[in-house]
């Protein structure tokens, strides 16, 4: 299936906050309560000793999703281990949410932070989950390559794949899934019942954004190209791999610095 970057409504600066973020709400349930990165912690832990660092910094976290999960089954195996999470447009009430939960790991910024362009004092391994396909193949090459030039480790996660059969998933399960899990959203707000079941805006666009990220989602060689055209001078080692998920593999994209004399 050929790859198609049609517009998603998160993505678009005009799109009401709100409503993205009853959105990321959403979407950072669902993570949660399918437990997709279960089979990932061994490559968030290889990659954290690769990289000898303890902390993580998420770029282009939406609501967070998966976090909660992650932190309960890596924090007994690393207790220094920490993340801050970052997006251009930061959920900040989904963010102070999950630091509350665990305020000795989590951090967030509260101002945007741009994927392509991440500041220099952002200093940890570099995680997408379900993000990267937003990105259209030249800038999802800046968005390593950024990676590459600050020396950063990076993990690139995705949930789904890019096929007929996801693309029928999502069209049946999609709103099915927003009208079940909305009731157990906290914080409670009427007005994500309005806009759930009322005036289905929610379901609705994530119903679109849901189909047109499979139709966006990278395969692992596109990925692995991606990788290799941002780091020319071959300065990073490049693995692509999947977990066996729940629900669905789960494909990622590890990279991390070529060791240099006095790295240690």
């Amino acid at each position: 299936m050929k790859r198609l970057h049609l517009f998603e409504f998160e993505d678009m600066p005009w799109f009401p906050a709100w409503l993205r973020d009853y959105g990321t709400d959403f979407l950072r349930a669902i993570a949660d309560r399918a437990d997709y990165y279960e089979q990932l912690i061994p490559v968030l832990l290889d990659a954290l000793d690769r990289s000898r660092r303890s902390a993580f910094v998420d770029i282009a976290a939406g609501g967070g999703g998966g976090w909660e999960k992650i932190l309960q089954r890596m924090i007994p195996l690393r207790p220094d281990m920490n993340v801050t999470l970052t997006d251009i447009f930061p959920n900040r009430e989904a963010f102070a949410k999950l630091a509350s939960r665990f305020p000795a790991h989590v951090t967030f910024c509260a101002y945007p932070v741009d994927a392509l362009n991440v500041p220099s004092h952002l200093r940890g391994v570099r995680t997408q989950f379900m993000s990267f396909h937003h990105f259209r193949p030249r800038a999802a090459q800046r968005l390593l390559a950024d990676a590459v030039v600050q020396r950063s480790p990076i993990l690139v996660v995705e949930a789904q794949e890019r096929n007929a059969f996801n693309l029928l998933k999502f069209l049946v399960l999609s709103p099915l899934c927003v009208w079940l899990l909305t009731p157990g959203i906290r914080p409670f707000r009427w007005k994500r019942i309005l806009f759930t079941y009322f005036i289905p805006l929610i379901p609705a666009y994530l119903l679109w954004d849901g189909l047109v990220s499979v139709c966006r989602t990278y395969t692992s060689d596109e990925m692995l190209d991606l990788a290799y055209g941002a780091d020319l001078d071959r300065s990073y080692i490049w693995e692509v791999g999947k977990a066996k998920g729940r629900l669905m593999p789960v494909s990622y994209l590890l990279g991390y610095p070529v060791e240099r004399p006095g790295d240690r």
